[in-house]
């Protein structure tokens, strides 16, 4: 009889969900909890196979970790930052990091307040999961991303509205956008869409 595969990753990500669902600190809904692995793992997990490596990796808004830390777990390739405003939040995810010795960096404070500083023109990609509506983040988190650098948005059914309100903000960052979820119909991944900053020398 064949023994099936180990699959060392899984494993550190349902240790990884399970510190979530134990955490006092309410992380995530109720609701959230019990979609966690088939939902909100996966999905986190599509998205990280989906970023281009190697590279420096900020994740906005990272809450519980979803998706920073599983982008940390799933690609050793890529150097993950995590910012979050919350203390108890950013505790735990130091703690959790620590204790499964995940290679992430924690950050805690306001994104709006720290893109003039070190970390400003920093990153080549930035994800931003249920973090704030296309037009605003795309203030939060541009900044951050060398030129040519990527803004990974996870949206909602919404997603093609809050790309229209947008457009005025993508003129000012000279953003275009590469990828939108519906050129992948039907898949079982996150609906994202995907903002270019512009490079050096690109015109407005």
């Amino acid at each position: 009889m064949n023994t099936p595969p180990v699959d060392p990753v899984s494993d550190r990500l349902r240790h990884f969900a399970e510190a979530v669902r134990q955490s006092p600190h309410n992380l995530v809904s109720q609701r959230a909890k019990v979609e966690l692995w088939d939902r909100h793992i996966m999905e986190s997990r599509a998205l990280a196979a989906s970023i281009p490596g190697p590279g420096r990796v900020l994740d906005v808004g990272s809450g519980g970790g979803l998706p920073g830390m599983v982008i940390a777990l799933e690609r050793p390739d890529l150097q993950v930052v995590l910012l979050d405003s919350s203390k108890k939040k950013t505790e735990f995810l130091v703690e959790t990091a620590t204790a499964m010795e995940i290679d992430v960096l924690v950050i805690r404070g306001r994104a709006e307040d720290l893109q003039d500083g070190p970390l400003r023109g920093a990153f080549d990609i930035v994800t931003a999961r249920a973090v704030a509506p296309l037009e605003r983040l795309l203030g939060w988190t541009m900044p951050f991303l060398v030129p040519g650098g990527l803004l990974y948005a996870v949206k909602g059914a919404k997603w093609e509205g809050e790309l229209e309100e947008a457009a005025p903000q993508l003129r000012t960052w000279g953003g275009s956008v590469v990828a939108t979820p519906d050129e992948n119909p039907g898949t079982d991944g996150p609906r994202v869409v995907v903002v270019r900053r512009a490079s050096p020398g690109v015109s407005t």
